[in-house]
């Protein structure tokens, strides 16, 4: 972390890395969306011409009601906790956050499978992005919002464009870099974010630990 977060959404995990650490944060999404097909399909089942009168059963009404409540309730939950635990790790590590300025994401849900863009949605992500600001800004955390643009398609080392060479992963015909799609991301997040910073990044060296403590890399 430094900075070290990376909120890629799409996928039902948050992201916190730096040149030591690569680790996904449960975001709960998954456990909503069970809740969330269960009243779905029960309102699926009951619509059938088989059950022509289930629209007249409080039981069935209240059950239906309840599994979309307890899906809010997840995520709600989560939303609140897990920016407080990223702001205060924050603080005590002494780093800074970074996440991606992704106004447009209910635009770029169109373009996804159906059920990518359910959980989604569901997540509800610029309530998660309040509560990460608001703790953040609280607690005294430094966050920077960089560009999302080509963040999981630029080679983090040599910023070429990057080729798929299998399932989510990415491979730089440039200079050989081969990484996850989400950790491509991170690294570039992380980049981005200690130029707005002023610190400089070294050409080849985004992952060089001593930018954080090395006079080359202080801010000119």
């Amino acid at each position: 972390m430094a900075p070290n977060y990376r909120y890629h959404i799409w996928h039902p995990s948050l992201c916190q890395s730096n040149h030591e650490i690569n680790k996904d944060i449960y975001t709960a999404v998954d456990r909503a969306y069970r809740w969330k097909i269960l009243a779905e399909n029960l309102q699926k089942k009951y619509s059938s011409p088989k059950y022509p009168a289930w629209r007249r059963r409080k039981a069935i009404h209240n059950r239906i009601r309840s599994f979309h409540r307890k899906a809010r309730n997840v995520l709600e939950d989560w939303a609140r906790k897990a920016p407080l635990k990223i702001a205060r790790l924050a603080v005590k590590l002494q780093h800074a956050l970074a996440r991606e300025d992704l106004t447009g994401l209910i635009e770029a849900l169109r373009k996804l499978p159906k059920d990518h863009r359910v959980k989604l949605i569901i997540m509800g992500y610029s309530r998660l992005v309040k509560w990460i600001d608001w703790q953040a800004m609280k607690h005294g955390a430094p966050i920077v919002i960089v560009d999302p643009r080509e963040t999981s398609s630029e080679c983090p080392q040599c910023e070429s464009k990057l080729e798929e060479n299998g399932y989510r992963i990415l491979r730089c015909p440039r200079c050989g870099f081969e990484a996850d799609r989400d950790v491509i991301g991170k690294l570039n997040i992380r980049k981005r974010a200690l130029k707005m910073l002023g610190i400089k990044v070294i050409p080849g060296g985004v992952l060089a630990p001593h930018c954080l403590s090395d006079d080359r890399c202080k801010p000119e």
